[in-house]
């Protein structure tokens, strides 16, 4: 797992937030792939400290006040008690009211500020209905096109409450969510381009087997960006194949070798990771500026006659259609 997760490579300019300080050996075998600056971050002192052991140079220790929230941290808590007298129960609300202000106006990890984001064995530390709130708080530190990797412990079917599960030296206990909870949890946050790696591609090992639950340690890899306007630009994406169709997260349907109609938003995700190389782009010779563009139906899907890239026919704001497809244009 450490090697699948470590085969993740990023600009060494941006930095990564690493969630949960529980397995500093995971963090150990993958710190080499990671960016340059990593925040370590977890409520736990001690585990904090053993995982500092093991991030190297150039990684920041955050000890969180609730391991849910990445936006307060001890420190920040010390900082707003100081000069405080706490004799009352009005000034224990004053307090509680400033730290609410100091996260929202200054959090620990701040809005769109971590490129990546690993979660180690987070998932596992709460109870179903606690996913949410994670990967929410996982959403808004990310940037647009940011990923989120989640190291979890995954049950092919449902279990309720805290096990001990046989994981490491010692064993562990969890709270071990279903893989279609974790799906939909994913999901809901607003990610896209689920990706699940396993330890082997046929029959995975069973890290242990609870109330007939069969648990498994997989990596879900997931990406922030489908969110936002649609704009026509005259695009269209082929999807090369294997299969004979597919669909995207937004529900858009790509059946194999056909030019879909696509808004601008979308183009500009297929062409990048995870999807990238499973499509040819096709930009239309008439493709307007941004700024200046109509907006996309993307619930009405349609296919994208040729001739609209070439640039022999109209599409809503387009600029002049040309007479003929320019050579070396590109188009198609």
């Amino acid at each position: 797992m450490a090697a699948s997760l470590g085969n993740e490579r990023h600009d060494a300019g941006n930095h990564c937030v690493w969630w949960g300080a529980s397995h500093p050996e995971i963090l150990q075998a993958c710190r080499p792939a990671l960016p340059g600056a990593v925040v370590v971050a977890d409520a736990d002192a001690r585990a904090l400290r053993r995982a500092m052991a093991a991030a190297g140079q150039q990684a920041t220790a955050l000890r969180l006040v609730d391991l849910h929230d990445l936006r307060l941290d001890t420190a920040g808590v010390e900082s707003a008690l100081c000069g405080l007298a706490l004799k009352s129960i009005d000034a224990y609300q004053a307090m509680r009211d400033r730290l609410a202000q100091q996260a929202a106006a200054a959090p620990a990890v701040g809005d769109a500020s971590a490129s990546v984001v690993v979660m180690d064995m987070l998932l596992n530390r709460v109870p179903a209905d606690g996913m949410d709130e994670l990967l929410a708080e996982a959403f808004r530190v990310l940037p647009r096109h940011g990923q989120l990797m989640a190291v979890v412990l995954l049950a092919d079917e449902p279990v309720a409450g805290m096990h001990n599960v046989r994981f490491g030296t010692d064993g562990i206990k969890a709270f071990l969510p279903s893989e279609g909870a974790v799906l939909g949890a994913f999901e809901r946050a607003g990610f896209h381009g689920l990706q699940w790696a396993f330890c082997a591609d046929e029959n995975p090992v069973i890290i242990d087997r609870i109330e007939g639950a069969d648990v498994r340690l997989v990596l879900v890899k997931a990406t922030k960006g489908k969110q936002g306007p649609c704009y026509e630009l005259g695009q269209a994406v082929v999807y090369k194949g294997p299969w004979s169709q597919v669909a995207d997260d937004d529900g858009h349907v790509y059946p194999r070798g056909a030019r879909v109609a696509v808004c601008a938003k979308t183009y500009d995700l297929l062409m990048k990771p995870p999807y990238a190389g499973q499509f040819v782009g096709l930009r239309s010779v008439n493709e307007p500026a941004l700024a200046s563009a109509e907006l996309f139906d993307c619930h009405t899907p349609a296919l994208r006659p040729p001739a609209v890239t070439k640039g022999l026919a109209e599409f809503a704001g387009a600029t002049a259609p040309s007479s003929a497809c320019a050579p070396g244009s590109g188009c198609c």
